[in-house]
Formats: C-alpha cells, sequence, structure tokens
C-alpha cells in the first residue's frame, strides 16, 4: 500500500460518522407560539411582564397572544420582547425572553400559566 493511501485510523473513522450524523439533526419544534410562564413581575408604570423559554413558533411585538390558567383565558397582546436585558422585534423557539403584556394585572397570571397565540 502506497503511503498517500495509508488507511484510516479509529478517530478519522469516528470523526467521519460524528459529521454525517450532523447532517440529520432535527429542525426547531414548529407550530404555534406557547411559552410556559417561570415568573411574573409587575413594572410600575409599564404593566405586567411575564418570562420564560418559547417551547414552540415564533413571536413578535404587538402579536395578541393568550394567556390560559387553571380558571380561564385571559386575550391580550405584547407590547414588548426582551432578552437579556436587550428589546427583541421577535423571539422564537428555545429563546428566553420576557414579554410585557398589555391589560394584564400581576394577580391575574402566575408560574405554570400558557402565553399561547401568534404564528407558526
Amino acid at each position: 500500500m502506497a503511503f498517500w493511501r495509508r488507511k484510516k485510523s479509529e478517530a478519522e473513522v469516528s470523526l467521519e460518522q460524528l459529521q454525517a450524523g450532523a447532517e440529520s439533526v432535527p429542525a426547531a419544534p414548529s407550530g404555534p407560539f406557547s411559552m410556559t410562564i417561570e415568573d411574573v413581575f409587575a413594572i410600575t408604570g409599564r404593566g405586567t411582564v411575564v418570562t420564560g423559554r418559547i417551547a414552540t413558533g415564533t413571536i413578535r411585538t404587538g402579536m395578541p397572544v393568550t394567556v390560559t390558567t387553571s380558571t380561564r383565558s385571559i386575550a391580550t397582546a405584547v407590547s414588548a420582547i426582551e432578552q437579556f436585558r436587550r428589546t427583541a422585534e421577535q423571539a422564537s423557539a428555545g429563546d428566553n425572553v420576557g414579554l410585557l403584556l398589555d391589560g394584564v394585572a400581576r394577580h391575574d397570571v402566575k408560574r405554570g400559566d400558557v402565553v399561547t397565540g401568534g404564528q407558526a
């Protein structure tokens, strides 16, 4: 066997298998917007902010959403989106965000409630 056609090492074979498997990584979760509330804050002069990780979908500022609690559903809209102290126009699945909700009081929502709506 010529030196330029040497046998591949075990590490090279493993690396090729790993790279081939990376091509079949599943896409981000799709579907309508959904986020489970992890925490709730009241900001004086602004309103109520709910935080959490977006499970599916995409949300944009101004989009209508529904907060589903254990006893009722509250229709509202997203006034602002914040990610790590920076405002954003949109956020998608996997992002940790804070959503400023119009017309929702702090005592109306709690941890574990679900925010749904928006687009897929």
